[in-house]
């Protein structure tokens, strides 16, 4: 992950250890996709234990990227609001700082 946002400037490292919580949210998000394609490969496939397990690990390791970046941007959200119109705030309140250092009205 970037180390702040490219358009608002929300830093992502808010501090050490900070993503530690994020680790049960993967957790939960693993176990959930794991239960899921186990269940429909023997429920709905009709195919054995060993070989869903085997399909679902395999499928795991190529999905673990993408749920450990979902798992810290939930986390992340947790804690810090979004507020969409914020990067507009920030280019409106940068505007004013550099008229009034140039001299013209604000």
């Amino acid at each position: 992950m970037h180390k702040e946002c490219p358009v608002c400037k929300q830093a992502f490292e808010l501090e050490p250890g900070f993503y530690w919580g994020a680790m049960y949210v993967g957790y939960g998000l693993s176990a959930s996709y794991m239960l899921s394609t186990v269940s429909i490969f023997i429920l709905a496939l009709g195919w054995s234990v060993n070989g869903a397990f085997a399909v679902s690990i395999l499928g795991g390791i190529f999905i673990f990227p993408f749920i450990a970046r979902l798992a810290r941007a939930a986390w992340l959200h947790i804690y810090v609001s979004y507020d969409e119109n914020y990067a507009q705030k920030l280019n409106k309140e940068a505007t004013k700082t550099v008229k009034a250092s140039i001299g013209e009205k604000v």
